[in-house]
This record gives C-alpha cells, structure tokens and sequence, in this order.
C-alpha cells in the first residue's frame, strides 16, 4: 500500500529550491538509528539549499516513544526533512501532513553524510515500498504501526 498525503507531491528526490532547511536525522547510542520510531535523539542539521552548507547542529533527545509523538515534536521545531531507513506508513502520513519530506538513508553513511546528501537532493523519498518497516509486525519487542 502506497502512503497517501495531500501534501506530498510525486518527486522522488528532494526539490533543491533555495533557503534554509532543518534536516532531522534519528539517533541512538551516538549512532544513526535505523528505525525511526526507536529514536531516543535526533541530530538536527540547519543548512543552506543555495550554498550546499550545512551551518549548525543539535543533539535533542526525542520525546517518549508513543503513536503520532515524534512526527508532532517534529513539526513544533519546525523540521524540514527527517531521514530514516526504516519507517512506518502512519509515521510517513503524519509527517507529509505536516509538511516534512521523508528520504531514504544510503548504507554506510555517517549522520553528517546523510545530512548533506538530503540538502544536496541527492537521496531518494522514502515511501512504504522502500522502507525496511513495511507493516504491522514486532520490530526490536513493539509493534511496527506507528
């Protein structure tokens, strides 16, 4: 099933209009966090779309893990994009409501990397079909619907 969303548009990679841009990227044990949802922090890259740039980064810890938190959280920082690898279809509806765009993180890439390929519009749109949490199922001792 396809994530549906009046303001997601059809582009598969990030527009690279001009401005400034909070990347958020999920973060546990001082490493990139796979899965969104399990995120106990998020590295929040302030970059510049006209000059490539990345300009300043924070460590936040997330809120509790509970169904809507962190895209709502999300929102109230004002966040741009989040990259994640794994991501359920709720989470990916809320967060195109509120108008963050979602991409899909490259192997082997450090948070700062993903950082700066999601300002560059290098990485692709994450979707239900390309994240590895595609449904209902127990992921890590919870349940994968979020």
């Amino acid at each position: 099933m396809g994530v549906c969303s009046l303001y997601m548009n059809g582009n598969e990679h990030a527009s690279k209009g001009s401005g400034t841009v909070k990347i958020a990227i999920p973060m546990a044990g001082g490493s990139f966090s796979e899965h969104f949802g399990g995120a106990k922090e998020l590295l929040i890259f302030d970059g510049d779309r006209s000059t490539g740039r990345i300009n300043r980064r924070e460590l936040l810890a997330a809120p509790e893990h509970q169904p809507g938190s962190l895209p709502r959280w999300l929102e109230q920082l004002n966040v741009d994009a989040v990259v994640a690898s794994a991501i359920g279809e709720r989470a990916l509806i809320m967060l195109a409501d509120a108008g963050i765009e979602v991409f899909l993180a490259a192997d082997d890439m450090t948070p700062y990397g993903l950082a700066a390929a999601c300002l560059l519009g290098t990485l692709p749109r994450a979707s239900q079909e390309n994240t590895r949490c595609g449904g209902h199922h127990d992921h890590d001792g919870h349940a994968c619907h979020h």
